[in-house]
């Protein structure tokens, strides 16, 4: 049986070591809030680098992303739309939001693929010349639902636009194709 001083000095070890734990969780918790936010910090030097501010009607979840790029379409001078490419650190990765300049009105769409849906007696499998000649890569089908999520040609702001430009080459193999929107819960 184990004796009294003994447990005692059982139950004063535990909770020295409790307390030596949660003094240190608490100390590195500290040290964490008080560094800078990398994300925030590229954001900031992207705005004093002339990348504008995202819209203020653009969904709260979208305001924590990192903005990679930011650009005018076709170009400053002609400028029809904005378009920002952001990167988040969780859920879909890369995000191309486009406002147009005109209406204001803001478009939210996957920044690296877009949706082709397959034409009548069209199988994935005929994709194929087209994929190989533009490079591009075939990263989900659904044979069901005659979809395919095909990659963009590059990273840029005009990837989207320029990819769908440039499949139409194969009009025979879809009946349409369109950026991979994202939509949001309640809009």
């Amino acid at each position: 049986m184990i004796s009294g001083d003994r447990m005692l000095a059982y139950f004063g070890g535990f909770v020295l070591g409790m307390l030596l734990v949660s003094f240190i969780m608490l100390r590195r918790e500290a040290k964490e809030s008080a560094e800078a936010d990398p994300w925030q910090d590229h954001n900031i030097a992207m705005l004093e680098a002339g990348a504008e501010p995202l819209p203020e009607s653009v969904p709260d979840s979208l305001k924590g992303g990192q903005i990679l790029d930011f650009g005018f379409l076709p170009d400053r001078d002609n400028a029809g739309q904005r378009v920002w490419l952001l990167r988040f650190k969780d859920s879909y990765p890369n995000v191309r939001l486009v406002q147009d300049v005109e209406s204001g009105e803001v478009e939210i769409m996957a920044a690296d693929q877009i949706k082709v849906f397959l034409g009548d007696g069209q199988d994935v499998t005929g994709l194929k010349p087209m994929l190989d000649e533009l490079e591009l890569r075939l990263r989900m089908f659904n044979r069901k639902e005659k979809l395919a999520v095909v990659g963009v040609l590059h990273t840029g702001i005009g990837a989207v636009p320029e990819t769908l430009a440039a499949i139409k080459k194969w009009p025979e193999l879809f009946l349409s194709a369109e950026p991979d929107w994202i939509v949001f819960k309640g809009e």
